[in-house]
């Protein structure tokens, strides 16, 4: 798998790249960069491997998620951009072409609360539209005339190991906020 979508995201069917949520996760809509070409659009899973074995970046997430009955594997999850990238500089084009699919993937769910993965990403989201998100911030933001909060978090991958320290922290200084966004 590679290449860009980004040039027809019309022709995109919005259920790809797309984990909807069971149960309280069908609230959370983890959204991620950009997909991997060998990661979870193989596996079918977020944060798994095609050979079913969780990512550590999936393991990060369950950590922060599990006092909120939450998991990677129960929450909604996609990503911002949809095409597999080779170079980090095409991000901000593909992103503001792939941002309807976004759209749409968010009509499909019960979304309350939206989690963006990365400062990277959180950069990507604020441009599109057009406020200054902060990561460790939740806000509000209506999209599609739907009324969402909006958490930007550190990466929780092992590349950045303070981000998920830092997650660990703002996720209990944050846990009745979001325990009262998910009621």
């Amino acid at each position: 798998m590679n290449g860009h979508i980004c040039h027809k995201p019309e022709t995109f069917p919005r259920e790809k790249f797309h984990q909807l949520g069971v149960g309280n996760g069908k609230k959370v809509l983890i959204i991620g960069e950009s997909p991997a070409p060998k990661g979870w659009v193989v596996s079918g899973k977020a944060c798994y491997r095609p050979d079913g074995k969780i990512l550590p970046t999936g393991k990060r997430l369950n950590e922060v998620l599990e006092p909120f009955k939450m998991s990677v594997e129960t929450t909604g999850f996609t990503e911002l951009v949809k095409c597999f990238v080779s170079k980090r500089s095409e991000l901000k084009d593909c992103s503001s072409k792939c941002w309807k699919i976004l759209l749409d993937q968010l009509k499909d769910g019960e979304y309350k609360l939206l989690i963006i993965l990365g400062v990277h990403t959180t950069s990507l989201f604020s441009k599109l539209i057009e406020e200054d998100l902060e990561v460790g911030q939740i806000s509000s933001l209506t999209l599609n005339k739907q009324t969402y909060k909006v958490l930007p978090i550190f990466h929780p991958s092992p590349v950045n190991p303070t981000g998920h320290k830092k997650n660990i922290k703002l996720f209990k200084e944050l846990e009745k906020e979001i325990k009262l966004i998910l009621k």
